[in-house]
């Protein structure tokens, strides 16, 4: 059943098309991820989601509602939280403040939040830092903070924003691992922009390219690797991009 629906999405600034005539669709739990250079328009679409951003014409709708009516602070509270490209921890709060936080807009108590967010800590192997203050962690540990805090709320759809950036070979893995198990247990969507292709390629059901703006093509792992007008935008060679 399709959980996010992005029509006919256009983004101006300036007269500059950040994205063009953008459609796809998400379905409930699915994996799906957006790749393309620098600049094709993903994080540009995640503030259009977020609503931080707004459009020239199109509809991006959540479960028939649509969102592009709504107002940013109503999008978590339908069930949309996200990560962003660079850290948004607050370093003077607590670790678990920080993710107390993510839990607003299920709990008004904040007895409530603070209980939703250590057990989050705790699922996501941070409890022992609950009350560190979030500076001088390793940063695959703050990544994973931030992580937390945009689960604290149990959402219907996570979005990711190149969560595998700046970690070891093993952090993506570990990484990897995580999405797919908190998808399961948490039976949401995940949508995810990121430009580590062994990620991409292992984790998703659906794949989004995006090229100056538009989609330049869809579809499976396998498809998208073997995709000419991908290879030829993005991918490059695509014999290390093989199936493990």
């Amino acid at each position: 059943m399709t959980l996010l629906k992005v029509s006919n999405l256009r983004v101006e600034f300036g007269g500059i098309i950040a994205l063009s005539d953008l459609s796809f669709t998400v379905d409930e739990g699915q994996i799906c991820s957006l790749i393309g250079p620098n600049g094709a328009g993903k994080t540009t679409l995640f503030n259009c989601i977020s609503r931080l951003y707004e459009v020239n014409s199109g509809s991006i709708d959540f479960d028939g509602t649509a969102l592009l009516a709504q107002p940013a602070h109503r999008v978590a509270a339908l069930g949309i939280t996200r990560t962003f490209q660079n850290l948004a921890l607050f370093p003077a709060l607590t670790v678990l403040e920080n993710v107390m936080l993510g839990a607003h807009s299920k709990h008004e108590r904040e007895h409530a939040r603070r209980i939703q967010a250590y057990e989050v800590l705790e699922r996501m192997g941070l409890g022992d830092l609950a009350s560190h203050h979030a500076t001088g962690l390793a940063y695959g540990t703050l990544k994973r903070i931030e992580i937390a805090r945009a689960i604290a709320s149990h959402p219907r759809m996570l979005m990711l924003d190149e969560p595998a950036a700046g970690l070891t070979h093993s952090e993506v893995d570990e990484l990897a691992k995580l999405i797919v198990d908190l998808r399961d247990e948490m039976k949401m969507a995940v949508l995810l922009v990121e430009h580590h292709m062994q990620i991409v390629m292992s984790i998703s059901e659906k794949i989004v390219v995006l090229d100056f703006g538009s989609k330049i093509a869809e579809g499976t792992a396998l498809e998208i690797r073997n995709n000419p007008r991908v290879i030829e935008a993005y991918l490059g060679d695509p014999t290390p991009l093989a199936a493990p």
